[in-house]
């Protein structure tokens, strides 16, 4: 039976597959607008047969010539929720050490205060504790006297030289600095935790060993050549037994290597990366830790004086290299020659008394010489001094 209302289709007449939707042969989109994915229907609704569908909108792109901010893995953000504000503009910027602390697109200037909330009740808990210990200790022993020359500070750090519990009482809580420092960093920011070694977010090795070596010539190769020219005997001037003093030795090998790296955590590291991100100029950075460094040393005044001057050229040297790295390095061999020259009676590292002028001068000049062989390796190694990080506008 056949319609013969107006308009009714002609059996005779065949209908095209699929009328009112384009054929499914082909390719739907031109090659420079497929998306590589199924079309959704909606894009297909009102397409008129014979007509190709129209392509979904394509993202706005950068302009021409103008990249976009690089992206380093942990400034990558999830989406914010829908009724979250709209988020400040991101600004590619190129960091020196100093201003590191910006890296961290959640950073806000008051939060290393509160990160130093954070991490010096830590240290003072944790130091009470070994100091705690350390009076058990000289208690069990029948050492413990408060009113004797044991509780006076020279003579602990005399003390610390030929007795163990005392080494590792001196030391430790200066070592305690570093693992309060990474609490309130992990609960405050800047993440990661990698910015504070250097602008490339991590600790640079093969730039260590090569500050490490130079070092070592600076300050144990040739002061050891100028005292055995000048007919100096490097023997041990000490009544301990072989055995303790190798057991000395050791302990200095693997305590104050973490000695240091805490003390440039602390004074470089925090106290730079904090004033970086109030005071843009680097000058600031580099020389307002130095008295806070020197005042956590009790040395007379030309070893203090001495101090001062190693930790504004530490500072500098974290600022023109990028990093903490050669700062590291002048530390841990300075500190871990003292220590060794002291363990065998040949020197005084806690410099109580006796640092003349002349020695202030001495050790400044090795400072400084420091300070330019290392400027001239890191260019011929091409240290990065400074890395490009997205930065938000506040």
């Amino acid at each position: 039976m056949s319609e013969n209302y107006p308009g009714a289709p002609n059996e005779t007449q065949s209908q095209p597959k699929n009328a009112g939707y384009p054929p499914l042969e082909g390719n739907y989109f031109p090659p420079q607008q497929n998306l590589g994915g199924p079309v959704p229907p909606e894009s297909l609704r009102g397409v008129q047969p014979g007509q190709p569908p129209v392509a979904p909108p394509v993202p706005p792109q950068a302009a021409p010539g103008v990249p976009s901010p690089p992206v380093a893995p942990w400034q990558t953000q999830a989406p914010a929720p829908y009724w979250a504000p709209p988020a400040p503009p991101v600004r590619a910027e190129q960091l020196q050490y100093h201003r590191l602390a910006l890296a961290d697109l959640n950073h806000r200037w008051w939060k290393p205060l509160v990160e130093a909330l954070i991490a010096v009740p830590i240290f003072l808990v944790l130091s009470v504790l070994i100091a705690v210990a350390y009076l058990g200790h000289l208690f069990v022993t029948g050492q413990l006297d408060l009113g004797s020359a044991m509780m006076n500070l020279a003579t602990i750090q005399d003390n610390s030289l030929t007795n163990p519990a005392t080494f590792l009482f001196m030391f430790t809580p200066v070592i305690i600095m570093w693992p309060a420092l990474w609490i309130g960093r992990l609960c405050m920011g800047p993440r990661p935790w990698g910015l504070i070694h250097s602008v490339a977010g991590r600790i640079r090795w093969g730039w260590l060993v090569q500050t490490f070596a130079i070092s070592i010539v600076l300050y144990v190769i040739i002061p050891t050549g100028f005292e055995l020219l000048n007919g100096a005997e490097l023997r041990p001037e000490t009544d301990a037994s072989v055995g303790h003093i190798v057991l000395m030795l050791a302990l200095v090998l693997l305590i104050v290597p973490f000695q240091c790296y805490a003390e440039e955590l602390v004074f470089r590291g925090y106290l730079m990366q904090t004033i970086g991100r109030w005071l843009k100029h680097p000058a600031f950075a580099i020389v307002l830790p130095a008295p806070l460094f020197m005042l956590g040393h009790a040395y007379d005044f030309w070893g203090q004086a001495s101090i001062l001057v190693m930790g504004i050229a530490a500072g500098f040297m974290a600022w023109y290299t990028g990093g903490l790295e050669a700062g590291i390095a002048m530390h841990v061999v300075n500190n871990l020659n003292l220590m060794a020259l002291g363990v065998l009676g040949l020197a005084d590292p806690f410099a109580q008394s006796g640092v003349g002028f002349t020695d202030f001068l001495f050790a400044a000049g090795i400072e400084i010489v420091l300070v330019l062989v290392v400027m001239f390796a890191a260019r011929k190694a091409g240290v990065a001094r400074s890395q490009e990080y997205r930065v938000v506008d506040r």
